[in-house]
C-alpha cells in the first residue's frame, strides 16, 4: 500500500502519521493552444520552469520559501547530503554562500529576493543569516549558535539565538540588531511574524518542565504573552496581519496532538476530521488555517478550517490519503496526495475541489511527475518537487 515518503510533523516530532515581486516582475504568456496531453482536470494551466541546482541531488524548500513573481529561496543537497543555500531570483538560480563554513540553509524569501535562514561560520557554529545580495552574518544574543525562521516584507526576522546564559531565546531581527525577546521562563523559539512586527512561537516554563505558545508585539516592547493550551503543551506555527494565530497542542509524549486557532485573547481547539489528531500548518489573511487530520477510518486528510467548520480537501482515485502543505492570500491550498501507487503534487480550492496538477502542466518535459507541492505565492506560482528535481509552475494569466 502506498504511504508518503515522509511524516508530517511539527519540530516537536509529532507521532502523526502519513515537515517578480514587489521588487520585479516576472513575463506571463497567453495559452497558444491549450494544455499539452494527459488528463485535464479543474482549475488554472501551468507552465513548467526547471530549477536548476547544478550539482545537486534534491532540493529543499519550505512553504515560507516562496514569494510572487517566481521568487524561490531553498537548499540543494548534494550526493553527501550537505545543504546550500540558494536563490531562484525568477529568471536564474544564485548559490548564497555561507558565513565561512561549509553548509547553509535557506528558509525564507520575501518578495525583494531577501532571504533568511542558517549558515555555518569559520568556527563550525550555525548562525543566523539575512542574504540581501550578500549573505550578512546576524550574530547570536551572546551565546553560540543562531537561526532565522521568517522573513517579513519589511526584512524583520525571526527566529531563535543562543544566550551568554546558556538559554535559547526568540528573536526578532530590526534590521539593525538581534532583539532579545525572553521567554516563560526556559528556552523560547520564534516560529511566525506578521508585517506588523508581532512574533509567535513557544517557550518553555522554567527547568523546561513544560511549553506554551507565545505571542510578543514588538511595537509595545511587552513581555511574551502566554497564550494557554487548549490542554497540555502548545506551539504556535503562524500568524497573520490580523493577529490571528495558529497552531499545535498535546497532552503529554505520545499523546494525539491537536490544532488550534487564537483570536480576541482566547486559544480554542478547531477539531479534527473524525480522528484522534490534527495539526495546524499555516494561516493566510483572511483567517483560513490549512494542516493535517487523521480521520475515522484512521487515514489522514489535508483540510481547511474557515473559523466554523474544517472541510478536507480530499483524496485522488485510487488512494486515501493527502496533505495541505501551504495557502495563498486568496485561498489556494497546494500539497499532496496519494493515488494507488504514488505520491502526486495538488491543488485544492473551494469552486475546484482536489486538482491533480499533474493533468494541468502545459507542455510539460517527457516523464515529468509532480510529486509534492510544497509552497505557493499570492500570485498563483506553485513550487514543487519532481521526479526530476525541483520545479517551478507558472500559471497563464
Amino acid at each position: 500500500m502506498f504511504t508518503f515518503s515522509r511524516a508530517f510533523a511539527s519540530a516537536a516530532a509529532l507521532a502523526m502519521t502519513l515537515t517578480l515581486s514587489a521588487c520585479g516582475g516576472g513575463h506571463h504568456h497567453g495559452n497558444p493552444g491549450g494544455p499539452g496531453p494527459g488528463p485535464i482536470s479543474n482549475g488554472p494551466t501551468y507552465d513548467v520552469i526547471p530549477i536548476g541546482l547544478p550539482g545537486a541531488t534534491y532540493g529543499e524548500v519550505t512553504r515560507r520559501g516562496i514569494a510572487n513573481g517566481g521568487v524561490v529561496a531553498g537548499t540543494s543537497r548534494g550526493a553527501d547530503g550537505t545543504g546550500h543555500a540558494f536563490l531562484y531570483n525568477g529568471s536564474k538560480t544564485i548559490g548564497l554562500g555561507t558565513l565561512g563554513g561549509d553548509f547553509s540553509q535557506a528558509l525564507a524569501v520575501n518578495a525583494c529576493g531577501h532571504v533568511t535562514g542558517w549558515s555555518a561560520t569559520k568556527a563550525g557554529t550555525a548562525h543566523a543569516f539575512l542574504y540581501d545580495g550578500t549573505m550578512h552574518d546576524l550574530g547570536t544574543l551572546g551565546g553560540s549558535d543562531s537561526e532565522g525562521t521568517v522573513i517579513t516584507h519589511c526584512g524583520q526576522i525571526t527566529g531563535w539565538a543562543a544566550t551568554a546564559a546558556g538559554q535559547t531565546h526568540a528573536f526578532l531581527y530590526d534590521g539593525r540588531k538581534l532583539n532579545d525577546l525572553g521567554s516563560l521562563g526556559g528556552n523560547s523559539f520564534g516560529n511566525g511574524l506578521n508585517n506588523l512586527g508581532v512574533v509567535v512561537g513557544y517557550s518553555f516554563g522554567p527547568h523546561n518542565a513544560w511549553f506554551h505558545a507565545f505571542l510578543v508585539d514588538s511595537r509595545t516592547g511587552g513581555p511574551l504573552v502566554d497564550l494557554g493550551s487548549p490542554v497540555g503543551n502548545s506551539v504556535a506555527v503562524d500568524i497573520n496581519d490580523a493577529g490571528q494565530v495558529t497552531g499545535w497542542f498535546r497532552n503529554g509524549e505520545g499523546a494525539p496532538t491537536g490544532a488550534f486557532l487564537y483570536e480576541l485573547g482566547k486559544i480554542r481547539d478547531i477539531g479534527t476530521l473524525g480522528g484522534a489528531s490534527a495539526e495546524a500548518f499555516q494561516i493566510n489573511g483572511a483567517g483560513l488555517v490549512i494542516g493535517a487530520s487523521a480521520t475515522a477510518d484512521g487515514s489522514n486528510r489535508g483540510f481547511v478550517y474557515d473559523g466554523t467548520t474544517m472541510t478536507s480537501i480530499g483524496s485522488l482515485p485510487g488512494g486515501n490519503v493527502s496533505i495541505a502543505e501551504a495557502i495563498n492570500g486568496s485561498g489556494l491550498v497546494v500539497g499532496s496526495a496519494a493515488t494507488a501507487t504514488e505520491e502526486h503534487a495538488v491543488s485544492w480550492t473551494r469552486k475546484d475541489g482536489i486538482v491533480d496538477l499533474n493533468g494541468r502542466l502545459y507542455a510539460p518535459p517527457a516523464g515529468l511527475v509532480l510529486v509534492r507541492a510544497l509552497a505557493v505565492a499570492d500570485d498563483g506560482y506553485i513550487v514543487v518537487r519532481t521526479n526530476q528535481g525541483l520545479a517551478l509552475l507558472r500559471p497563464w494569466k
